[in-house]
């Protein structure tokens, strides 16, 4: 299944977002016999070299090594790093040597003559059309106005991740406006796209549209904005997550994240508001967002959808902060996903050792 489909027919929205690990897995069957490849070479057959940390997440997750030669995936500088099936790096090492590799110590010497290079793979590259995807509706997103609102009820969302195989996202959406909270929602899915720079959209958008639907569907009441962890404007593309869930669903939105990805902070241009210092963010010559800084910790502030630089950092500042990292109705979310994912750790922990007593 190289896509898997997520529907939400109360917002008549469907997603189609591809099965990475899936593709993955189909080249690794295919690499001949007397060949290697790494996981570079598997992130160009994608469509991005940035894939390639994904690349070994997934590789190190395949749980059929005998069908699946994930022992022909190298480095590419040689090293032939871990094996996580039986046997280990001994046992991969002794099937490189079955396949020809000459190796010294941990390093394959003669990679360039066994090399299975991406272009040999001869697959669609998937990544390179999301990009092209992502500029195509970031282009749609940049012709639409900035709304003045008085936003009533603002969804907050976050997620957190059972680190298995499949990875289940479990998301949070609260519902709020700026004195209480009205509702919470939970979803739970599969995941099978792991996290990329510049694609957080395709492995988090799913989770998250399934959590806002769950609200409208149990009180037929929807956000008037959207606050998401992670960037809106402040995107290789500028189009971050929060600019794309704010396209689909066509509400203003906000994009809050602990990290930059593009851009560079002006610190000179330092401003205050209360307690709470921030900074402008630059991306090709044009404020894109704000750092925000906190008791000497950073979130970064941009516009997703709808909505200016301005006013997204004048609705954040607003917000009721105490001593956190972010503003009380992101750090709600945040805390509600991580304590079930400890209790469904606890679960399954507990579950495990039941069995292994039976």
């Amino acid at each position: 299944m190289m896509l898997m489909t997520y529907s939400f027919p109360t917002m008549g929205i469907v997603i189609d977002v591809p099965n990475l690990y899936y593709i993955v897995y189909d080249i690794l069957s295919k690499i001949p016999h007397g060949k290697i490849t790494s996981y570079k070479e598997i992130a160009k057959a994608l469509g991005d070299i940035k894939a390639a940390r994904a690349v070994g997440q997934i590789v190190s997750q395949n749980k059929w090594p005998e069908k699946i030669p994930c022992y022909k995936v190298i480095h590419s500088n040689g090293s032939i790093g871990k094996y996580s099936a039986e046997g280990g790096q001994k046992r991969k090492k002794q099937l490189l040597t079955h396949e020809g590799a000459i190796i010294r110590g941990d390093k394959v010497i003669n990679i360039s003559e066994m090399l299975w290079s991406y272009t040999d793979m001869g697959i669609f590259p998937v990544l390179e059309s999301l990009k092209r995807q992502q500029e195509y509706l970031a282009f749609l997103a940049q012709k639409q106005k900035p709304l003045s609102l008085h936003f009533k009820n603002i969804a907050a969302c976050d997620i957190a991740y059972l680190d298995k195989f499949p990875e289940i996202a479990i998301s949070c959406c609260i519902l709020a406006d700026f004195s209480s909270i009205k509702l919470v929602s939970i979803s739970l899915l599969p995941l099978f796209f792991p996290y990329i720079p510049g694609y957080l959209a395709f492995r988090e958008g799913s989770p998250i549209l399934a959590a806002i639907e769950n609200l409208i569907c149990e009180k037929n009441v929807a956000p008037d904005l959207v606050i998401l962890d992670g960037h809106g404007l402040l995107h290789p593309r500028r189009f971050g997550i929060a600019t794309h869930i704010g396209l689909l669903l066509n509400k203003p939105s906000i994009g809050v994240a602990k990290s930059l990805l593009v851009g560079k902070v002006d610190t000179s241009k330092k401003c205050s508001f209360k307690d709470i210092f921030y900074y402008p963010v630059y991306l090709d010559g044009e404020i894109m967002g704000y750092c925000v800084e906190k008791s000497k910790r950073r979130i970064y502030v941009s516009p997703g959808y709808k909505i200016d630089v301005e006013q997204a950092l004048s609705l954040i500042l607003n917000l009721e902060w105490r001593n956190r990292r972010v503003p009380d109705l992101l750090a709600i979310p945040h805390d509600i996903v991580t304590r079930i994912r400890q209790s469904l750790k606890n679960y399954l922990l507990s579950s495990l050792k039941n069995k292994e007593l039976l």
